[in-house]
């Protein structure tokens, strides 16, 4: 496609002062040494990814207020009736309407050529602005010479195709892929997006075929957009006295004073020990980094985190603080402990009122069941995530990343991958660096994903769960800016906020080779009464089945997810068995009322859905194209005890294969 359009200059003014001409010819000097860090290529010294991380690092801290989104498919013509029928066949991805941009494509398929071409029609288009296929999009983003994203793209890595170079627009975006192939096996892809930014407004991103090559152009963007220069406000280096720590003592290692923010956390201590790092800001009631040092640092070597040695690790994630920031070492083992350390404190003139604190939380499941997932994070207040570390997930098919943005708030945001090793970039279990994005070892040994192209901003709370098979002890450690510097989460997935409910299914709904239903979804589904009387039924998935009846699950707060009910009776067959073309569940829980009165309740879902009391259906809804949408329904309760019900399916739509809902009272509970 050829561009009439000039290159523009872009009115708005930059969001950091322009760079001084030396300034701009250093960073742009050192773009190329970025990129190679980019594609892939490893740095023996942590002082080789300075300049990458002066572009990624520099403002993490503010605080974003965008909209993110996410969208996640897994296809085929076997698991997909009536889709993907030949050569030419188009299947929409994205329907967005209103101001943002997409951040991120990440997508992986069989060997051999390409089975799509992506189109991308931008503010109304009929005729695409930008075209590409997954290899010649890489090629194209690799080339383009200006940092847009801390990272425009990453190699090609076991057939995981990245793509990071933005694609704004200012009143719609629709996103389709056009068979190439007459069939193919399998195909992957997430997609992240923000709505509601405007921080790219009069930028439009174009793709023009050049021969047989593939271009990227901007108009409207300026050159320098990410080129700003790293702030020249003076830094020291802190070194922190040699102490030891007996068992089970504590320490505080170092109290800075500020206002500053610490570029550069350094931690060196004796083997065998296993130190426990907590971080304090501001004298707050509580600590806002809690976690075994092992874990917040991890094994890696990039840009957030690098190991220089054993028991010498950096943290690179920047933590601003107002007067002072504590940072404290305890020790759980039995033998003493000596450490020291460092930090290099960047002083400021004020704390600014947009900035975040930094926040890291470590958990653990002792032992997972399969079905309900390992919590990650659940926090009540506002910020934004960056990311988490993960150690000992078992087989990525296990699950992925499930986050509910602001559930207790009015129009709460859901976003949910696929498989576990595609969250980390990558794909078919590979592993590597993808800086400044991703390092991953191994399931166990652990890796780490931070969201620089694309924060999740929270207004209300935040949570994220993370599914894996049974059996398995997984740990996590969530990084995330807040604006306060208390710790705020909740502990074990809210349960004192959370409700038990009985659950079945999946059976499956039939469909004929359109992929259209043939009957009521819930046909197949159990009487309550049956359930209740103590029946037995089959369910079924893809391939395997059981026999079960009524099973028990408890939401997160309020919201319940059963992606995985099926494994209380059955061991998945890696991720062949979560989909399928349509499947029906059943949910049910009591609700004590002290008198007859409405409740008023934020109902969100992504599916066909129905919602009853004590035997009258109060709520009926649709597929949701773009996945979660949520409405008000009125409960009609009654003095005592009353039956709450839900039918619910699950469809192919923008969330793979979730299932489940959020159901919330206006009030603090029912």
């Amino acid at each position: 496609m050829k561009i009439a359009s000039p290159r523009i200059a872009w009115s708005r003014p930059l969001p950091f002062p322009p760079s001084s001409p030396a300034a701009v010819g250093r960073r742009v000097g050192t773009w190329a040494a970025l990129t190679g860090l980019c594609l892939g290529l490893s740095a023996a010294e942590s002082s080789a990814l300075d300049p990458l991380r002066r572009v990624t690092l520099e403002d993490a801290f503010v605080l974003q207020e965008y909209r993110a989104g996410k969208a996640s498919f897994v296809e085929s013509p076997e698991r997909h009736a009536g889709v993907w029928t030949g050569t030419g066949f188009r299947y929409p991805l994205l329907a967005l309407e209103g101001q943002g941009s997409l951040r991120h494509i990440w997508t992986t398929r069989g060997d051999g050529d390409p089975y799509f071409d992506w189109e991308f029609f931008v503010d109304g288009e009929t005729t695409p602005s930008v075209r590409f296929s997954d290899e010649a999009m890489v090629r194209a983003a690799a080339a383009y010479p200006v940092p847009v994203a801390p990272a425009n793209a990453l190699p090609v890595h076991n057939r995981a195709f990245n793509f990071f170079l933005p694609v704004p627009f200012e009143r719609s975006l629709r996103v389709e892929v056009v068979q190439r192939q007459p069939s193919f096996w399998l195909w992957f892809c997430q997609l992240d997006y923000r709505l509601e930014d405007d921080s790219l407004r009069g930028v439009r991103l174009f793709s023009e075929e050049e021969g047989e090559n593939l271009a990227f152009s901007y108009v409207g963007l300026p050159q320098q957009l990410r080129e700003r220069p790293a702030s020249r406000l003076p830094r020291e280096q802190v070194a922190f006295d040699a102490r030891q720590v007996g068992p089970g003592a504590s320490v505080t290692l170092a109290q800075l004073t500020g206002p500053g923010i610490v570029r550069e956390l350094r931690l060196r201590w004796s083997a065998g020990g296993n130190p426990r790092l907590k971080v304090r800001f501001d004298d707050a009631s509580s600590f806002a980094v809690a976690a075994p040092a092992a874990r917040f640092f991890g094994p890696f070597q990039g840009v957030s985190f690098f190991a220089h040695g054993t028991n010498d690790h950096s943290c690179y994630l920047p933590m601003p603080f107002r007067e002072r920031a504590e940072i404290v070492i305890e020790n759980p083992g039995e033998a003493a402990l000596d450490l020291t350390g460092q930090a290099v404190v960047e002083r400021v003139p004020a704390f600014s009122p947009g900035w975040g604190y930094f926040h890291a939380r470590h958990q653990r499941t002792a032992l997972t069941d399969g079905h309900r997932p390992h919590q990650v994070l659940y926090l009540r207040g506002r910020g934004h995530w960056l990311g988490m570390t993960l150690y000992h997930t078992g087989h990525d098919h296990g699950g992925g990343d499930f986050a509910v943005i602001d559930g207790e708030g009015n129009d709460p945001a859901f976003l949910h991958g696929i498989n576990g090793e595609d969250y980390f970039t990558f794909a078919w279990f590979g592993k590597g660096a993808h800086h400044p994005y991703a390092v991953a070892h191994s399931n166990d040994e652990g890796r780490y994903r931070h969201h620089f192209e694309n924060v999740y901003p929270f207004r209300e709370s935040f949570a994220l769960e993370w599914g894996a098979f049974a059996g398995l002890s997984p740990e996590s450690v969530a990084v995330w800016y807040q604006d306060t510097p208390a710790d705020t989460t909740v502990p074990d997935g809210a349960r004192a906020d959370s409700a038990e409910w009985d659950v079945f299914g999946p059976v499956p709904i039939p469909h004929d080779v359109a992929g259209r239903a043939t009957g009521p979804l819930y046909d197949g589904l159990p009487r309550v009464a049956e359930l209740d009387a103590g029946g037995q039924f089959e369910c079924v998935l893809v391939k395997e089945r059981f026999t079960s009846g009524w099973m028990k699950e408890w939401s997160v707060g309020p919201m319940l997810n059963l992606t995985y009910v099926a494994r209380h009776g059955t061991k998945i067959d890696y991720e062949a068995e979560l989909g399928g073309n349509g499947h029906a569940f059943l949910a049910r829980r009591f609700v004590d009322s002290p008198a007859a009165r409405t409740v008023r309740c934020r109902f969100a879902h992504d599916d066909p859905i129905e919602l009853w009391v004590n035997g009258t259906r109060v709520y009926a809804g649709g597929q949701q194209f773009q996945g979660f949408a949520s409405t008000w329904v009125a409960l009609p309760l009654r003095a005592g005890r009353n039956e709450v019900v839900v039918r619910l399916t699950n469809y192919f739509n923008r969330n793979f294969n979730w299932t489940g809902f959020l159901l919330r009272p206006e009030g603090a509970e029912f």
